[in-house]
């Protein structure tokens, strides 16, 4: 009886601690994470591309973050991604 009630309480724990962790609202499917972070790649470090698509995350939905991707395949660089990720540089 002990044991299970340990086992209850450290479940609920660490179901409160992953909550509480503080992730994206809405995060993206895991496929435009790994998308975003390999073509990163090319360009800069993986903790720059990691935190990059965090904060992207946290700001953007996935429709307008589906935009910027087609206003950069034109060759626009919107300001608004942009100024969402700066201050991940240098990581």
């Amino acid at each position: 009886m002990g044991r299970c009630r340990y086992l209850l309480i450290l479940g609920t724990g660490v179901a409160i601690g992953a909550a509480c962790k503080g992730g994206p609202p809405n995060p993206y499917p895991e496929d435009v994470v790994t998308n975003f972070v390999t073509a990163c790649r090319t360009n800069a470090a993986e903790s720059i591309c990691t935190c990059a698509i965090d904060k992207i995350q946290r700001r953007f939905t996935l429709d307008e973050f589906r935009g910027f991707e087609q206003r950069m395949a034109q060759g626009a660089s919107p300001k608004e991604l942009i100024d969402s990720v700066a201050e991940c540089r240098g990581r």
